[in-house]
């Protein structure tokens, strides 16, 4: 999008890497057009399990809105902890069941690792969130 005033560098700047992107797109389209039917069927089966443990991961905590005020009537820091770690696991184990196999080599094993970090810290986020909307 082309702006009135401003500098010259920035709007070049952005139509170099208008074009940057489009030559990556094609790029990637030639390759995907190339590749073999396995791989291609290998692709969209690693991207739609993906989306499906994203999703399953990111609609799991909210479910415990229905339960967080009994967890506050504890009144224990370790009904909070229970409440997260079993929320994760839940990641864990639909992570396990969407797989088609263990990770193999060190960084799928990493991005695993990162991805149920990620998926443990929005748990904690989520239930916290809850907590102070029940007070």
């Amino acid at each position: 999008m082309e702006t009135t005033g401003g500098n010259i560098l920035s709007r070049l700047g952005e139509k170099t890497v208008g074009w940057l992107i489009l030559g990556l797109l094609v790029f990637l389209g030639i390759a995907i057009y190339r590749m073999p039917a396995e791989t291609k069927s290998y692709i969209w089966n690693c991207i739609w399990r993906s989306a499906g443990w994203v999703a399953i991961a990111v609609a799991v905590p909210w479910s415990s809105k229905l339960f967080i005020r009994r967890v506050m009537d504890v009144g224990a820091n370790w009904a909070g902890l229970v409440l997260v770690a079993s929320l994760t696991a839940v990641d864990i184990i639909a992570g396990v069941l969407l797989m088609t196999g263990w990770p193999s080599g060190f960084w799928p094993w990493a991005a695993t690792i990162v991805a149920l970090g990620v998926a443990a810290t929005y748990n904690y986020l989520v239930t916290e969130y809850l907590a102070d909307m029940a007070d």
